[in-house]
């Protein structure tokens, strides 16, 4: 049986470097999930992750236990679990997705005056995931970047 594993934590801020913070997570997720059959998608802005995963039952129990003991993690609350037909984060084991005005504009047309994951209800959290799955599908490949305002910038995510 697959499911939908959301959660929300805070970060302290003054304790790591938040760069090597998300760049750990990151490369410790995509690794496991890898290799678990795991999918999902992060976002953090404001001082908050939010991550929803999609998998088996058991496996994302055993990593939401994991996760739970991460001290890069705290006051975590976790959303009620969904079945779910399909997996809807099949393209990637753990999709970083960067701070954006969309969502941004998406969270004060809720009512919400900044990122507030937590205070969502089950359909702003649909909606809320939509726009997470629907920037990924709209994202386009990487071109060269060139020019003065550029200079070769790479986005590190």
């Amino acid at each position: 049986m697959f499911i939908q594993l959301c959660y929300v934590s805070s970060r302290i801020e003054a304790e790591n470097d938040l760069l090597q913070d998300l760049s750990d997570i990151l490369a410790t997720a995509r690794s496991f999930n890898q290799a678990h059959d795991i999918y999902g998608v992060l976002y953090y802005a404001e001082g908050i992750y939010f991550q929803c995963l999609e998998g088996e039952k058991d496996q994302l129990e055993a990593l939401f236990s994991q996760i739970s003991q991460d001290p890069r993690h705290h006051q975590i609350q976790r959303f009620p679990d969904h079945t779910v037909e399909q997996i809807h984060f099949k393209k990637w084991s753990m999709k970083y997705v960067n701070q954006h005005g969309k969502i941004t504009s998406l969270f004060k047309k809720m009512g919400l005056e900044k990122f507030q994951p937590h205070q969502l209800n089950v359909e702003q959290m649909n909606q809320f995931l939509g726009l997470l799955l629907k920037m990924e599908e709209t994202e386009q490949s990487p071109k060269a970047k060139v020019g003065i305002k550029n200079r070769g910038y790479q986005n590190y995510f």
